[in-house]
């Protein structure tokens, strides 16, 4: 009998998820306003909730109104206590809430249930699951005393390390030299360092991708350098310079000249070659900035 008291209490929290912020704080707001009292707390909100769990749920969720009032727990198992853990993050067993208690909180504060709510927020559930595990497995981490790195941060440090790669071993990351660098293939190597960064960043789950307006994420460095870096130079300048440079090697007056001798002659060399230096250092600099995101 206790071994299944004792597995029914670890399914149970394992159903848990923590809940995330912008519902909590709806709840608060409802709670406060509905309640009438300046300021919110989960006594006040076990309260409201059991009045709405009487009075209001019926009409939203016959099911869970029936599972719930048929607990055989005097509180409904509605106890501030048990409310509370929906307002705890620091990843123990018993942080967050049931599938119950979501589906009546989201009731509460916006008439839906959990999965409508999270849809409505642009929120999935996968990721709520994922931030949970994260939660529990950092607090475990920091009761054994070890370093604790989520699954989404591991795999964002994991694309912020390619791309560092790609940066450093081509024409990007390293300073050009005008007397010795062909500007022809470095542009050669920009153009394959922009395919790849593009589809670096195709390939990642859209939940990352929320963060790409951060421009101090990965993700958003990473657009940075196709949108604002490379791009800009890339359209002014790379057409217009080969287009020359195809001509000017049929240029019986330069067979002898060495390729630098030789982009040196383009019309509008120093402009392109002023533009190139700045999109080089712009190119180490986010070179910089992901190294620091690795570390």
């Amino acid at each position: 009998m206790q071994k299944i008291l004792i597995m029914e209490k670890i399914e149970k929290e394992e159903n848990k998820i923590l809940v995330h912020e912008k519902i909590l704080q709806k709840v608060e707001n409802i709670c406060e306003l509905q309640s009438e009292k300046e300021k919110f707390n989960i006594s006040i909100l076990s309260g409201e909730l059991k009045d709405f769990c009487f009075h209001k749920l019926d009409q939203f969720d016959l099911p869970l109104y029936r599972r719930i009032m048929g607990n055989n727990n005097s509180d409904k198992g509605l106890h501030p206590d048990t409310i509370g853990h929906a307002w705890k993050s620091d990843g123990k067993p018993t942080d967050g809430a049931t599938e119950n208690l979501r589906n009546l909180l989201c009731y509460y504060a916006f008439k839906m249930n959990w999965s409508e709510t999270l849809k409505s927020l642009g929120i999935t559930e996968e990721e709520e699951i994922q931030r949970t595990k994260d939660k529990r497995e950092e607090y475990k981490a920091k009761k054994e005393g070890k370093q604790y790195i989520s699954k989404s941060e591991s795999e964002i440090k994991l694309f912020a390390n390619r791309i560092y790669i790609e940066l450093i071993t081509r024409k990007a990351g390293i300073p050009i030299d005008e007397n010795n660098d062909v500007i022809e293939e470095v542009y050669n190597s920009w153009f394959k360092l922009f395919g790849i960064i593009r589809d670096e960043i195709k390939a990642l789950p859209v939940k990352y991708l929320k963060d790409q307006a951060n421009p101090e994420s990965a993700q958003g460095i990473s657009i940075g350098i196709l949108n604002d870096i490379l791009r800009p130079h890339l359209t002014q300048h790379q057409a217009r310079f080969r287009s020359w440079l195809e001509k000017a090697k049929q240029n019986l007056e330069y067979k002898n000249l060495t390729p630098q001798e030789l982009q040196k002659k383009y019309p509008g060399y120093n402009v392109l070659m002023k533009s190139l230096k700045e999109t080089n250092k712009g190119l180490i600099e986010s070179a910089e900035k992901l190294l620091e995101l690795i570390k």
